[in-house]
């Protein structure tokens, strides 16, 4: 998952929500729309190098995916080692990511749950490269963090450029992928990430507020994947108002259905009770008496994300914990929790992060990670820029970390279940 700035076009912004539950409603899904963005893909060779299951459950995920434009038909072989069968080719049409113009209908509490889930992804892959000493196997990798002043010019300038090279790199993988198919040269897996988002002021010893809303803490170890957590809001309109108003409120279905309508009442407790088993509500008190008569209505609020403390880096090989790489992502890891925690880091919708999986030659690799340095540079650039500004205007600063990765990631082994 990502959050990005790229434009929707004329499409529906609800209705892109409702077709991105419907690739977020099988973990698998997901899986597919992101492989086959790199590269053209039968359901036989997906299953054949990832897994999924069965290949006759791969097949009917990519023909759903096709039903609702996310995978494009490419063309059907028959013959050869397929015997009398037809292999058919798909390619997705494109990323399953979170646009800015969408982003907003996004009830907060979800919000702050996606980033946090991307950060963790992100973790994974950091993870795993150091496991396998991929992450600093190249000279020009990269891995870095830092924190800015900026006034509004130099906050729009950066999530700008960050935005544009988020799409810049898959230019570079479309590229890449041309190259190799005429060379043959092997391609390397390789994981760009970006992230620019507000930082809370440093406290000086006083426990700072949260910006945002309050949120409850969850009471349940969610069984169910965040994937499909998501898809069960996002399929329905009316789950959404449901969990945005329970950031603001505790909140009960009767009172829910007095205010808003939009189905039965029966329909409503449904639809709150689909969201506390999901995990994006959580009861909060109860009432008795007065027009409830003997009844009990039951009151919620907004979960907030389960946030991961210095235990769940226990997988990290002890050899590599004192190393300069680890120490820097730890500490970027750090600030993206404390932005969580104080509400910054869903104070401005048009922030950036994302994470991506590429599949590069030589050329490619050596021109992302080239874009991703001179990102890095035009920090600081702004930065300077922006105390110019800010000393003549006496603008509020906002205080931005920015965190930037280019590394070599190990191939993938485990197969989807």
């Amino acid at each position: 998952m990502a959050k990005v700035r790229a434009s929707i076009g004329s499409r529906s912004q609800v209705e892109y929500l409702r077709r991105l539950s419907v690739v977020f409603a099988v973990e698998l899904r997901l899986k597919i729309v992101t492989e086959l963005f790199l590269e053209e893909m039968s359901p036989k060779q997906f299953y054949d190098e990832f897994g999924g299951g069965s290949l006759s459950r791969v097949d009917r995920n990519f023909k759903k995916l096709a039903d609702h434009g996310w995978l494009r038909h490419l063309r059907s072989e028959t013959g050869g080692r397929r015997r009398g069968a037809t292999e058919h080719f798909y390619r997705a049409t494109e990323l399953a990511v979170f646009h800015n113009e969408i982003w907003p209908l996004v009830p907060y509490s979800m919000r702050v749950a996606i980033s946090w889930r991307t950060f963790g992804q992100l973790a994974e892959r950091v993870r795993e490269a150091l496991r396998a000493e991929t992450l600093d196997a190249r000279p020009d990798s990269h891995l870095s963090w830092t924190t800015v002043a900026l006034d509004r010019l130099g906050w729009e300038r950066l999530m700008s450029a960050a935005d544009a090279l988020f799409e810049t790199i898959f230019e570079q993988q479309a590229e890449a992928r041309l190259r190799i198919s005429q060379t043959g040269e092997r391609p390397m897996v390789a994981t760009i990430a970006l992230a620019a988002f507000e930082s809370p002021p440093p406290s000086r010893g006083v426990e700072r507020p949260p910006t945002g809303p309050s949120l409850a803490p969850s009471q349940r170890d969610s069984a169910v994947p965040f994937s499909v957590r998501v898809s069960k809001a996002f399929a329905d309109e009316l789950c959404l108002k449901i969990v945005a108003e329970a950031n603001l409120r505790e909140l009960s279905a009767p009172q829910f259905h007095a205010e808003f309508g939009g189905d039965s009442e029966a329909g409503i407790r449904r639809r709150f009770k689909k969201m506390e088993e999901t995990d994006w509500l959580t009861r909060v008190s109860r009432k008795t008496g007065g027009r409830r008569r003997s009844a009990v209505e039951h009151f919620y609020r907004a979960t907030g994300p389960a946030i991961f403390d210095e235990e769940s880096w226990d997988s990290v090989p002890a050899a590599v914990k004192p190393t300069c790489s680890w120490t820097t992502f730890k500490q970027l890891a750090e600030k993206f929790r404390e932005a969580i925690a104080t509400g910054t880091l869903e104070a401005r919708l048009d922030n950036h992060l994302s994470w991506s999986l590429l599949y590069l030659d030589q050329r490619g690799w050596e021109r992302v990670a080239s874009a991703v340095d001179s990102l890095f540079a035009t920090v600081f650039e702004e930065r300077d820029a922006a105390d110019a500004r800010i000393a003549e205007s006496g603008e509020q600063p906002i205080l931005t970390t920015v965190g930037l990765a280019a590394f070599e990631s190990p191939r993938a082994t485990v197969r989807e279940p």
